[in-house]
């Protein structure tokens, strides 16, 4: 899938961490033209590149919002490690905690009317809830509303039990932040699923476990386990392409690098029905 090459009228976004392109492959079916992404690791980079037509630049600290088109939209996942509950807790004092602060820039640059951010629901409560009231404070500071929420995959129709929190702030004097309280009240994108519809595989357990970077082949019984089910009382795991489809992606998503790189991709990656429901929900609204 690559955007249409008629952009004028669409809304337009940055796709800040891209990895494999959750919000490109949710916003971009939305009818919205991606004008830059960027990523550090190569093998998410050649995947972006492969599916979507647009290479992603590198390193975003080294990124000048200056060179980059002006959009409407600013999308980030960016890195969750410091904050959350399998990581150091780190928060700030690690190097990848402070790459909230380089996406700031782009907001202080280009003044989108609104910024979708995800990250664990870890960062809620880190420090006290000390950082999260600072990024609330950054967003207000550059003359931002916020709201927030965490999600759960498996109300969406994607039997994960993944949850990641999302952050929707809009531009006081943008359209959509006279609609900011319903942004995240998404109960109509709500659907019921279950792993044995999803696979067409008869699982006995009917939600999946979060998908993940570790631990991939651990015991069933292992706390670690993720990947290990009962199937008619035999032992499955799952497939590269099982977690593609856990993950939202079509079949005809292809994955670039080593296949340990590739799984690593889509234990990063977000769930495309969150940023479906969140992106369409932005549309309904002001777009």
């Amino acid at each position: 899938m690559q955007d249409s090459e008629d952009t004028t009228s669409q809304p337009r976004f940055v796709d800040l961490f891209c990895g494999i392109g959750s919000f490109h492959q949710s916003l971009s079916a939305l009818g919205w033209h991606c004008v830059m992404a960027c990523d550090t690791n190569a093998a998410a980079c050649d995947t972006y590149e492969a599916n979507y037509g647009l290479r992603p630049l590198g390193d975003v600290t080294e990124i000048d919002p200056a060179s980059v088109p002006a959009f409407d939209v600013l999308c980030a996942g960016f890195p969750c490690q410091p904050f959350s509950q399998c990581g150091l807790h780190k928060g700030f004092d690690d190097e990848r905690g402070t790459m909230f602060f380089h996406l700031m820039k782009f907001v202080v640059h280009h003044h989108p009317d609104a910024v979708i951010l995800e990250n664990v629901r870890g960062l809620l409560t880190h420090d006290s809830g000390a950082t999260f009231a600072r990024m609330r404070d950054e967003l207000a500071a550059a003359d931002y509303v916020l709201t927030h929420k965490v999600l759960t995959c498996s109300d969406f129709g994607l039997p994960q039990m993944r949850k990641r929190l999302f952050m929707v702030a809009a531009r006081r004097d943008a359209p959509l932040a006279a609609h900011l309280d319903q942004v995240l009240e998404l109960d109509e994108f709500k659907r019921d699923s279950s792993l044995s519809q999803l696979l067409d595989k008869n699982f006995e357990k009917k939600i999946a476990y979060t998908i993940r970077c570790g631990g991939r082949r651990s015991p069933i019984g292992d706390k670690h386990n993720w990947d290990g089910y009962l199937v008619d009382g035999v032992e499955y795991r799952l497939t590269l392409d099982d977690c593609l489809k856990l993950q939202g992606f079509p079949s005809s998503f292809t994955l670039h690098g080593s296949i340990g790189e590739q799984w690593k991709m889509l234990g990063n990656t977000i769930p495309t029905v969150f940023t479906n429901a969140v992106g369409r929900s932005i549309a309904q609204r002001v777009l």
